[in-house]
């Protein structure tokens, strides 16, 4: 007989059973009274549920929630019973534990969050009508409950049948498991196929194997079928279609179980002749090196709160992926559903899977884990395997995530071992994330330490303007391939306007605190301004960061945290993409491309600002990954400012290898001695000998600013007690400030400005009688100074509220204190170290001062934050500005010197007069009042 399916989507009677009322067995069919519910779909999209007790402020919450059993009912009409069928019922997308009943008896339970859960029937249906009874209880059974399945901060704890249900009637005598291991060194696949025989009975038996080429070439291959599991090799000829990222080519196969020639059953698989391989330091698929460009898929779905079981869904993600250059996904502590691996396999994603774990069970070293957890989870593993094997996306795969202390587990060792002997074509490793490197006896066949923090390496330098630095302080420590885990995790503001997209079973409460502070502080207004000046930092940031994982000799990849926003712990607004997998519009996928595609053009440098007529030597690399074996041609280069050339060239590349990070040449970055500071841009491009159609399709640019050396005329007119201005502003008068006569000094010494650390009794009174004063504020002397550093906030502030910096990036307002100092508004490199590590100025009790230079807050605390501004002050004029400008060597960068001369002529200047005013007191409740004493 040929085998048919039976769906049984559509409407079922429906019954939830909140108090297990009925955990000894079914309900009677009377009981489920008027009760429906649609199949597929969740309880709570379907309005099961109540509304939760709480609104989740650093996650989203679910507009309906119910946790417990509920039953399903339907009465199925079975044709006939055909002699010699078995039955199963598959129930996709369910969490967490199923338990079918047929006609009244029971048939089994079932409890993978990993693949779908198959019941086998066996004869239990008989001809005409069958009552199909199925228990779903969706209870956290097991300390499992931060995996991403199912986590509130991700999938949620939903509830019900979301892939559908159907049954499946199969010989009683076929096939039963067909796995296939692909073999494109021989090009070959190597196939072991299970059977259930009559009583063990053989004689005639024989398994025909067909694959057809993704070109139509048809290639056979049989075996006798001589027990119930037997080995067949199937050539595919001299020349097989290999499956890769770039060329995801696919086979169709058929196994065909035969008696005496009479066909008795047959299964398909589409699969592809690939091998993702360790070989050193570098991964290899189908024999060439490849760099892993990778993202974390976090099971974020943001209208079912459930992954969905709809394929062009999938199709759409891949596509908008690949846009961006990603070649790989990383699943977190989830498994994804069949729909996703179909698309994954047509679109040549590379893809890592987890087993459902997120825990400390395997701590410390020794621990012996809890031993349903650990079953549970070895039965997870065998049955992910299992069910995705044909699937040629599926290439890694780790046991969890962020799972073991630095010298990992030993039982985790024994499941990665258990792996591989399942199937050896897939690499395993411990868990992604956690374990120190050099890894000591931890198994695996390539690790996923972190670049962000894993020691000697540390978060706030994960990008920096010296473009001559990498990560290869730890790639460096093993000898197996090495990829980064969640790397970067940069955010922006949030974006307010994105609840109206959620019109499911979520909603965006963690957006209801953020407004309310917004709205209540009146700064709601400005929350456009501050999407698009974070949204530049965060991909300038992001740009250097990435470009820093390509620029790693020995690293194998990356899986960046994330492409997409992540909902939950805090709400991290880390991704160029929302999490409806739409644009945000702060970079186009071209210009990631840039820095993120198969073959990237890289530079390396000291920094990014040099004094005019001095030049900066930067090498020019690239990073070869694409599907050429070898790249002959030239380096296009040119180094303009504005519409102006200053200077362009071309630098010979020959033989650069692929799988390589190869310098080809030095460029000389520098202006002549201008007067005006200037911005320039360098520009590379590919130009191909060899195959390339569009010589431009591979390139670069980065940015790099000039500045004049200046000399402060007006120096004579200053008077200061800032040590380190001795040698910054000499001719000024340098004094401890308890020397300072506010009464005599503008007239008898011509002193016509102070610059002061700290704000003392007398420098006071010679601002209030009328003076100018340039406080340069350190953290010592502000009551409310927030620490910036010049990246953006990691992850979200609600989760790390301790991290060095909670700010979101920088503001530079249009104001002629600013001088000819080049700035795009934003924040970029030339910034760098004005701005890290300094505090910044809170002026939430002065909210009618507007800043100069403004610090974005992050969005939950939003304070009004200023590292530069001006007020009246009685009869004076006070000039504040936080940027390092307090030591000596903050004096020695061509930025630093500049920029404070710019601000000394405007302070000095006749256009210094603040529109702003300040009393006395709201100064003092800025900044701390110091005695006048010998030692000030």
């Amino acid at each position: 007989m040929a085998r048919r399916n039976i769906v049984l989507d559509g409407q079922w009677q429906f019954l939830l059973d909140p108090d297990n009322d009925y955990i000894a067995g079914p309900p009677a069919a009377e009981r489920f009274g008027d009760g429906t519910i649609r199949v597929p779909g969740s309880w709570e999209e379907q309005g099961y549920g109540e509304e939760p007790r709480l609104r989740q402020i650093d996650t989203w919450t679910k507009k309906r929630e119910y946790h417990g059993a509920a039953w399903y009912r339907k009465l199925i009409h079975i044709d006939r019973a055909a002699e010699g069928t078995d039955w199963s019922l598959t129930l996709a997308g369910v969490r967490w534990t199923t338990e079918v009943w047929v006609n009244g008896a029971f048939i089994g339970i079932q409890d993978s969050l990993s693949v779908a859960h198959v019941h086998e029937l066996e004869g239990a249906l008989k001809a005409g009508d069958n009552e199909l009874v199925i228990r779903v209880d969706n209870s956290m059974r097991l300390p499992l409950e931060d995996s991403h399945i199912h986590t509130r901060h991700t999938a949620t704890t939903w509830g019900g049948i979301t892939g559908g249900a159907r049954l499946e009637a199969r010989p009683r005598v076929g096939l039963r498991r067909v796995t296939v291991i692909p073999d494109p060194s021989n090009g070959a696949f190597r196939c072991r196929i299970e059977t259930k025989l009559d009583g063990g009975e053989s004689e005639g038996m024989a398994i025909e194997a067909c694959f057809r080429s993704p070109a139509g070439e048809v290639f056979e291959a049989s075996v006798s079928c001589d027990a119930e599991a037997v080995e067949l090799v199937c050539s595919v000829g001299s020349a097989p279609a290999l499956w890769s990222d770039s060329a995801p080519q696919l086979y169709e196969a058929e196994f065909v179980l035969k008696r005496e020639g009479v066909e008795l059953d047959r299964m398909t698989r589409r699969t592809g002749l690939r091998l993702l391989a360790a070989s050193g330091k570098q991964l290899e698929l189908n024999g060439q090196p490849v760099w892993l460009r990778g993202y974390v898929d976090c099971c974020i779905f943001p209208l079912t709160a459930y992954p969905v079981w709809d394929k062009a869904h999938y199709e759409r993600q891949f596509r908008v992926a690949k846009s961006y250059g990603f070649n790989h996904v990383r699943l977190h502590s989830w498994s994804a559903p069949e729909p996703f691996w179909e698309a994954a396999d047509e679109a040549g994603m590379l893809v890592q899977t987890e087993l459902p774990h997120w825990s400390a069970l395997y701590q410390p070293r020794d621990a012996q884990p809890p031993q349903a957890a650990d079953a549970y989870l070895q039965a997870e593993l065998e049955r992910i395997y299992e069910r995705l094997n044909a699937h040629p996306s599926f290439v890694l795969f780790a046991l969890g995530n962020e799972l073991v202390e630095d010298n990992g587990s030993v039982r985790l060792n024994e499941l990665v071992r258990l792996a591989k002997r399942i199937d050896p074509t897939r690499l395993v490793t411990d868990n992604t994330g956690f374990g120190q490197l050099p890894e000591q006896d931890r198994e695996g066949d390539f690790f996923i330490p972190s670049f962000n923090w894993h020691t000697p390496l540390k978060t706030e330098e994960i990008a920096m303007p010296a473009t001559n630095r990498d990560f290869s302080a730890v790639a460096g420590l093993t000898a197996k391939p090495v990829i980064g885990h969640e790397h970067a995790q940069f955010t922006m503001y949030a974006r307010p306007k994105e609840k109206e997209k959620y019109t499911g079973v979520l909603q965006p409460t963690w957006l209801d605190t953020i407004e309310e502070t917004l709205r209540d502080k009146g700064l709601d207004g400005r929350v456009e301004e501050w999407i698009e000046a974070t949204g530049v930092h965060q991909a300038r940031a992001l740009k250097e960061s990435m470009e820093r994982t390509r620029r790693t000799p020995g690293a194998a990849g990356v899986q960046l945290l994330d492409i997409r926003d992540f909902p939950g712990q805090g709400h991290a607004t880390t991704g160029l993409l929302d999490v409806f997998w739409d644009s945000k519009g702060t970079i186009e996928p071209a210009r990631v491309l840039d820095f993120n595609g198969p073959t990237v053009l890289l530079m390396a440098c000291e920094g990014r600002t040099l004094f005019a007529g001095e030049t900066m030597k930067v090498r020019l690399m690239i990073s070869h990954y694409g599907e050429e074996p070898s790249l002959t041609g030239r380096v296009g280069w040119r180094l303009s400012s504005g519409t102006r050339t200053l200077v362009e060239g071309e630098l010979t590349a020959d033989g650069i290898a692929r799988g390589s990070v190869t310098e080809v040449g030095t460029v000389a970055v520098g202006t002549e001695s201008f007067e005006s500071a200037v911005q320039m841009a360098l520009e590379v491009w590919w130009i191909d000998v060899g195959g390339l159609s569009d010589s431009r399709s591979i390139r670069n640019e980065w940015s790099f600013w000039s500045f004049p050396r200046v000399r402060h005329e007006q120096a004579a007119a200053v008077w200061s007690s800032v040590p380190s201005m001795k040698t910054a502003l000499y001719g000024a008068i340098h004094e401890p400030n308890h020397k300072f006569d506010p009464f005599t000094y503008p007239s008898h010494r011509g002193v016509r400005l102070a610059i002061v650390e700290r704000l003392t009794t007398n420098v006071l009174q010679y601002l209030v009688g009328g003076g100018s004063v340039w406080l340069l504020a350190g953290e010592s002397e502000l009551y409310d100074a927030p620490m910036t550093k010049y990246l953006p906030v990691f992850w979200n502030y609600l989760m790390f509220s301790e991290q060095a910096g909670g700010t979101m990036g920088a503001m530079m307002h249009a104001h002629p204190a600013l001088g000819g100092f080049p700035h795009d508004g934003c924040s970029d490199w030339q910034w760098y170290h004005l701005f890290n590590g300094t505090p910044a100025i809170c002026l939430d009790t002065v909210p009618h001062v507007k800043p100069i230079v403004e610090i974005v807050d992050n969005f939950n605390r939003a304070k009004r934050l200023a590292s530069v501004f001006e007020a009246q002050v009685g009869q004076g004029r006070l000039f504040v500005s936080s940027l390092a400008f307090r030591a000596p060597a903050d004096w020695k960068r061509p930025e630093s010197a500049y920029l404070f001369g710019e601000l000394l002529n405007y302070v000095t200047g006749e256009d210094f007069r603040p529109e702003a005013k300040l009393t006395v007191g709201q100064v003092l409740g800025l900044f701390r009042l110091r005695g006048i004493h010998s030692f000030l």
